[in-house]
């Protein structure tokens, strides 16, 4: 079975291009243009194996979204991995498995999903 990947990405023409990407590597893509939709996604029982969480976004922004995906014991433990154009000590606190600044390097985020998945 592929494992899911949340693709948490408000920019429609980034979030179609990652779906596409993801499952011509084999993984079953989840999307949500912004953090309020992908914790409904989450509540609704949508089988995450990792996040990709962009963080500037409108509605809900990746930062709460990390912090009430944090608290919540269901969805703590889901890896999150940051494709974001900030860098640097903004993204640190966040705990992510990894932090792919746009533009994204997807030969290396394939990768790094594999790894998070295949552990």
């Amino acid at each position: 079975m592929a494992a899911a990947v949340l693709i948490v990405e408000d920019d429609v023409y980034l979030r179609e291009m990652m779906e596409t990407m993801l499952h011509a590597e084999g993984f079953a893509p989840i999307t949500a243009p912004n953090g309020a939709e992908a914790m409904t996604l989450l509540r609704a029982g949508a089988p995450a194996k990792v996040i990709l969480l962009d963080l500037m976004m409108p509605v809900m922004d990746g930062w709460t979204f990390r912090r009430m995906q944090q608290a919540d014991p269901r969805f703590a433990a889901i890896p999150i991995v940051v494709t974001s154009a900030v860098e640097g000590s903004s993204t640190r606190h966040l705990r992510a498995a990894a932090v792919f600044t746009k533009p994204l390097d997807f030969a290396g985020l394939m990768t790094c999903l594999h790894q998070l998945v295949d552990h």
